[in-house]
This record gives structure tokens, sequence and C-alpha cells, in this order.
């Protein structure tokens, strides 16, 4: 799945917020017990390629990941950038509310096939790539790419597909 930082903007300014995006990400892993197979945290948008191990919906674990962390990054960017925080403010009804994240669920689809997997993972594991961020996959520290190259589990852990 893939979803957006409000309109598209490069929200992730801080290594702190990469940090605490992939850590939300382990909690809510911990919590519903979906496997993570792959992750990209991109400057403006996140890659992640998850199975639930229950009978848990995309919408629960994508509220479990973003909710808690949207409180945190906001906050965050509110001190260190208050002119970004004017440009997330969104009219609800009545009142105004800052968002961190793109309405809506994002970008999913259902990966069935080994040779889809593999292609998705090195999709994701080459954008930032194809942005210029890095020159190699494992050299951007937000992704799982140096995980599949060493079996690193930093900054979190990725679960190993089995039938892999």
């Amino acid at each position: 799945m893939t979803f957006s930082c409000y309109k598209k903007l490069w929200l992730f300014k801080s290594p702190m917020l990469y940090s605490s995006f992939l850590q939300n990400l382990e909690r809510a892993k911990q919590r519903l017990l979906f496997n993570v197979y792959g992750y990209v945290v991109m400057p403006n948008h996140v890659h992640l390629l998850i199975y639930p191990d229950q009978d848990i919906s995309i919408s629960a674990i994508l509220t479990a990941i973003k909710r808690p962390f949207s409180f945190q990054a906001l906050n965050h960017l509110q001190n260190r950038w208050p002119e970004v925080c004017k440009k997330l403010r969104v009219r609800k009804g009545t009142r105004e509310v800052r968002r961190f994240w793109q309405a809506g669920g994002g970008y999913d689809r259902n990966v069935y096939k080994d040779k889809t997997f593999a292609n998705t993972l090195t999709y994701m594991h080459f954008n930032p790539v194809r942005k210029g961020l890095v020159e190699s996959p494992a050299d951007w520290k937000w992704s799982s790419a140096r995980f599949y190259e060493t079996r690193e589990t930093d900054p979190i852990e990725v679960d190993w597909p089995e039938w892999w």
C-alpha cells in the first residue's frame, strides 16, 4: 500500500519524524498482529508491504499507524517549521484542523504471486534511488532494503516471507 502526505508535501523533514513513524508502525504491528514484509518512508509518502495475521481490516491497520503518528508529527512540525503547518490547515465543518496525511486510504492492492511480491518490493526499495536521494536502495535508512541485503533489522524488525 502507498499513502501520501497532505498535498504530497515533503513533510518528513527530520530524522525524528522518520523514526517516529517507524516506531508507530512497529507498535501497530505488535498490537494488531500483522507482518511487515517491506517498507519505504519517503519525504512525502510511505510504501508498505504488509500481511494481516488475523481478521483485521486494512483501514484499522492504517488508523493504528497513521493517527498516533499524525499528532506527534504535527506538534513537531508546529514547533520547528510553523510556516509548513499553515499549509496543512483544512476546514472541517465550522472548525479548522491540520492534516498530515492526504485524505483517503491511499493506494493498495493484493499481492498473490512470488514474482509480483518481488517486483513490488524492488519498486518500493528503488524509490529513493529514482528520486535521487541515494545511490543504492540499502543506503536509504528509512527502508527495509538493507534488511533484504544483510538481515539487519534496524530501525524496525521486518518479517521474512517464509514462502519466498
